[in-house]
């Protein structure tokens, strides 16, 4: 008769258990490198001037978490919602701007990565606060999203949203939310 030994197998269930419990419990008490938004949180970007920042955004709801590793107040913001990335960068212009170049730019930008891509033909849009621009569609391989650009006569904003696409049509509705409270006021008197 030959004897049985569990004691292998017992130490494979205690790895397997560590594994799947221990790491979401560690991830978590590390945390996700960012700091949970507050509905309402109004988010500014661009050359401080005067205490204040030239472009702003409101988050409208929660869930939306600020990555401090990948923003920078003088240039852009990032936020994510699970696997949604939700960026706004700031666009000083060294000459004349306007929402159609800027697009273009925008659509250059996006497709250097070789993942993704705007639409071609975007359409006008406007937020709130009556800032007037342009929006189309990000589309790519496992990648859904969309990006909106604004052109004044001295600054620009680009805004980009985009992940898998269950992911994202889950965030759309609060993606187009930012989108519409986007403000650009003039740096200068």
């Amino acid at each position: 008769m030959t004897r049985v030994r569990w004691w292998g197998t017992g130490v494979v269930a205690l790895v397997l258990l560590v594994l799947c419990a221990g790491l979401p419990l560690l991830n978590t008490a590390l945390g996700s490198g960012g700091r949970p938004l507050a509905p309402g949180t109004v988010l500014s970007a661009g050359t401080e001037r005067e205490g204040v920042r030239p472009v702003t955004f409101a988050v409208p709801s929660a869930g939306w978490v600020l990555s401090e590793a990948d923003t920078s107040l003088s240039s852009g913001v990032e936020l994510f919602s699970g696997d949604v990335v939700f960026n706004l960068n700031v666009v000083v212009p060294l000459g004349p701007l306007d929402a159609g170049r800027l697009w273009d730019g925008l659509g250059r930008i996006v497709s250097v990565g070789g993942q993704a891509r705007v639409g071609a033909e975007p359409a006008p849009t406007t937020t709130a606060h009556g800032l007037t621009g342009l929006a189309g569609r990000i589309t790519g391989r496992d990648r859904a999203g969309t990006a909106a650009v604004f052109a004044t006569d001295t600054l620009g904003a680009t805004v980009t949203a985009a992940g898998p696409p269950r992911a994202y049509r889950s965030a759309a509705a609060q993606i187009e939310a930012m989108v519409r409270t986007v403000r650009i006021r003039s740096p200068w008197p």
